[in-house]
């Protein structure tokens, strides 16, 4: 995963090479990944258009399995993605299965780009991906923006997550990061929340407790 770092010190059309590169190795690592392994999505019947995709940031890497499964069904999804040089990768990735990367940009331009997030959000028949504890932690302690956009849309969410057996972690990593294993059994629990009501958005992290239990961690 190291590569992506390497390649900012090139020239802008090397970048643009060497990302090439590596989304074409951790692509070709996954497809592998898919034809070697079982890979049970349960409850990905509950992923239908005008709802909210909440994952975890470690599982940014196994999302591709799924976004690789739901492309069988021409299902598109919306995928907010940093505006970061590591989203280049992620944003291709993306779009090579089919999904449409919104890229979550830093500073002054972030109200603007909220503003407009909250209107697409709200189009009939969009359905949005986000990693709830994005771009940058704390590790596994959700935040407002996914479930403030359900809330004002009306739609309701939906709680994907992987299992960790059959993965490798990286544990040094503030995420966790997570990358599937070929030759394993690999599962994908997508779970149905609901609408969020204004009361349970005041009161989040009641609510965030309630919904994930031991899935989250409060701890700063």
């Amino acid at each position: 995963m190291k590569l992506q770092g390497i390649s900012k010190h090139f020239p802008m059309f090397m970048r643009r090479g060497t990302q090439h590169v590596v989304v074409w190795i951790w692509r070709t690592y996954i497809g592998f990944v898919a034809r070697t392994s079982k890979v049970e999505f349960q409850g990905i019947e509950n992923i239908e258009k005008n709802r909210m995709l909440g994952f975890w940031h470690e599982d940014s890497y196994c999302m591709q399995l799924l976004l690789r499964e739901l492309q069988k069904f021409e299902k598109k999804i919306h995928v907010i993605v940093t505006s970061e040089r590591r989203g280049d990768y992620i944003a291709e990735m993306v779009s090579h299965y089919g999904g449409a990367p919104m890229r979550l940009p830093d500073g002054l331009k972030m109200r603007s780009f909220l503003k407009d997030l909250k209107e697409d959000s709200k189009q009939a028949g969009l359905t949005l991906a986000a990693a709830m504890d994005g771009p940058c932690g704390p590790y596994r302690k959700p935040k407002r923006l996914l479930f403030m956009l359900a809330h004002e849309a009306e739609k309701s969410v939906v709680y994907v997550r992987f299992i960790k057996k059959g993965m490798i972690t990286f544990p040094w990593r503030w995420d966790k990061y997570r990358v599937p294993l070929p030759f394993t059994k690999l599962i994908c629990k997508i779970d149905y929340i609901g609408e969020i009501a204004k009361e349970e958005l005041k009161n989040f992290t009641e609510y965030a407790i309630r919904v994930f239990g031991e899935d989250i961690c409060l701890e700063e």
